[in-house]
C-alpha cells in the first residue's frame, strides 16, 4: 500500500471514517508537506530522545523532523544543534521557531503537525501525552519506562487500546526485545531448554541516575529546579527502579511469558547523599520479591549508589538446567554443561537494539507492514517496577489486581501545569527532601 494512504487509511478506519467507496476526505493521520516523508514530532528533548530521532532521520525511507517541544527551550535548540550536527541529511530537519514549542502544554501543538510522535520526555509525563497522541490519530515510539503508577498504568494501557483499535503503531523503548541475542535465547527458554522456570533473579545496580552538583539559579521556581534535575526526582523519574531496573523486569515478564506478576514484597532505602541520588523523595535502593503464576518466585534488586559493587542480567533456574543472561547468554543443563550460547560478537549488543526499535516502526508505518504495539507490555512491565516501589515505600506485601486500583498518583499533570505549579514534594528549611516511612508511607 503506498505510504500515504496506509497512514491515512490506519487512522481512519479505527475511527470509523471508511467508507466503502474509500477514505472520506479528511486530514487524520497525514500532514501534506514534502512527498510521501514521514513527519515526526520530538517531545522531550534529551539525548535518548535525540538518539532515536537521528536514527528515524538516518533512514534510507523518507523521514522529516517537523516539530520539537520540551519544558525549557534552551533544551530544544541544543538538540536541535546536535542533530544538525550528526544526521546524514541536514535538510530532513525542517524545525523552524515557528515550530518549536515549550511548557507543560507545548506537546498538542507540537503533536498536530507530525505522523509520528516521539515520545521521550520524563515518564510522569508520557500517559497524557501518548493519550493525546492517540487521540490525533498519530502513530508513536515512547521510550521507556512509560508510567510512574498505577493512575498512569491505566492511562497508558487504555490509550494502547484505543491505538489497536484505530490501527496506529506503538512502538516502546524497551529494546532490548528487539535485540537479536534476546530473543535468540528467549526462543530457547520457550522451547523449553531448561524445562520448567521454578525461579530467577534480575539485577540492575550500578552508579547514579542523578546529579544535584549543578547550581541552582535564583529565577527558578521550585518546579523548574526539579525538572532541570529530573532523574533526581522520584515523582518525574519513577526512580531507578523505573529508570533501569524496568529492563531487567521487562524480560522477567517476557521469559516467564507473563504480563505482570501476581504479588510482591519489598524492602529498600536511600543513602544519606542527595547530589548523587536518583531518588528524592524515593529510594536508591530496592529489592523485590516477586511472585508470579504457578508459584514462580522473582527476586529483584535494583541499586543506584557510587563506589558499590555493579551488575547487571537476568537469572533464571529450571527443573532441567539454568540460564544467565549478563552481556552475553548461556544455558547449561543440570548437570553444569553448557547447552547454548548466544554472543554478543555473534548477535550484536544485547544491550544496543535502541535504533531497531526506530528502523521498525517507521519501516512498518512507511510500507505497510504487519501492525504491531508495544503499549501493553511497555505498560506492564513499567507498572512492575512500579508495584516494588509501591510496597517498598509502604512496608505492605502487595497485590497486583489491587494495586493497580491505586488513586495515589505521584504527579496529577492538568492543562494548568505550569512552571509557577507546586511540584509534588517541597524541601524542608535544611533543603532536605522527605524520604518514604515503611510503615506509613501510603500507596492505596
Amino acid at each position: 500500500m503506498e505510504r500515504r494512504n496506509f497512514i491515512k487509511n490506519s487512522a481512519l478506519a479505527g475511527a470509523g471514517l471508511l467508507t466503502s467507496t474509500g477514505v472520506m476526505a479528511s486530514g487524520f493521520g497525514f500532514n501534506s508537506g514534502s512527498a510521501d516523508a514521514l513527519k515526526i514530532a520530538y517531545i522531550g528533548c534529551g539525548g535518548r530522545g535525540a538518539r532515536a530521532v537521528k536514527a528515524a532521520l538516518d533512514l534510507d525511507i523518507p523521514t522529516e523532523l517537523v516539530s520539537m517541544c520540551d519544558l525549557f527551550k534552551d533544551k530544544i535548540d541544543h538538540r536541535e544543534k546536535v542533530l544538525l550536527n550528526n544526521v546524514k541529511d541536514k535538510s530532513r530537519i525542517k524545525v523552524t521557531e515557528d515550530t518549536k514549542f515549550t511548557g507543560f502544554q507545548g506537546y498538542k501543538e507540537a503533536i498536530a503537525l507530525a505522523d509520528v510522535v516521539f515520545i521521550t520526555t520524563p515518564a510522569a509525563f508520557k500517559p497524557k501525552i501518548l493519550e493525546e497522541s492517540i487521540k490525533q490519530n498519530k502513530h508513536v515510539f515512547m521510550e521507556k519506562p512509560v508510567c510512574v503508577d498505577s493512575v498512569g498504568f491505566k492511562q497508558v494501557m487504555a490509550a494502547a487500546a484505543l491505538a489497536k483499535q484505530k490501527k496506529l503503531f506503538v512502538a516502546g523503548g524497551l529494546q532490548r526485545r528487539y535485540s537479536t541475542g534476546y530473543q535468540a535465547v528467549v526462543n530457547e527458554l520457550h522451547d523449553g531448554a531448561i524445562g520448567d522456570i521454578l525461579s530467577a533473579e534480575c539485577y540492575w545496580m550500578g552508579g547514579p541516575i542523578g546529579d544535584l552538583t549543578r547550581p541552582r539559579k535564583e529565577h527558578w521556581t521550585e518546579m523548574e529546579f526539579q525538572n532541570r534535575h529530573w532523574r533526581s526526582f522520584s515523582w518525574v523519574s519513577g526512580g531507578n527502579v523505573e529508570e533501569y531496573h524496568v529492563h531487567n523486569l521487562d524480560i522477567v515478564n517476557w521469559v516467564l511469558q507473563e504480563a505482570h506478576p501476581q504479588s510482591v514484597l519489598a524492602m529498600g532505602g536511600k543513602s544519606p547523599g542527595k547530589d548523587f541520588s536518583g531518588s528524592l523523595g524515593g529510594f536508591d535502593s530496592l529489592t523485590s520479591n516477586f511472585k508470579y503464576k504457578n508459584g514462580v518466585s522473582v527476586h529483584s534488586y535494583s541499586r543506584n549508589i557510587p563506589n558499590c559493587k555493579n551488575k547487571n542480567g537476568e537469572y533464571f533456574y529450571g527443573t532441567k538446567g539454568k540460564c544467565i543472561i549478563a552481556g552475553n547468554a548461556t544455558i547449561y543443563n543440570h548437570k553444569g554443561k553448557e547447552i547454548f550460547k548466544a554472543s554478543s560478537k555473534e548477535h550484536g549488543k544485547f544491550h544496543g537494539a535502541h535504533d531497531m526499535v526506530q528502523k521498525t516502526l517507521m519501516e512498518s508505518i512507511y510500507h505497510g507492514k504487519e501492525y504491531f504495539n508495544d503499549g501493553f507490555y511497555a505498560a506492564q512491565s513499567s507498572m512492575t517496577g512500579a508495584f516494588g516501589r509501591m510496597s517498598g515505600w509502604s512496608g505492605k506485601e502487595m497485590k497486583w489486581d489491587k494495586a493497580i486500583e491505586s488513586q495515589v498518583a505521584l504527579f496529577n499533570y492538568t492543562d494548568a501545569t505550569d512552571m509557577n505549579s507546586t511540584p509534588p514534594i517541597l524541601p524542608d528549611e535544611f533543603g532536605n527532601y522527605p524520604v518514604p516511612t515503611p510503615g506509613k508511607t501510603v500507596v492505596m
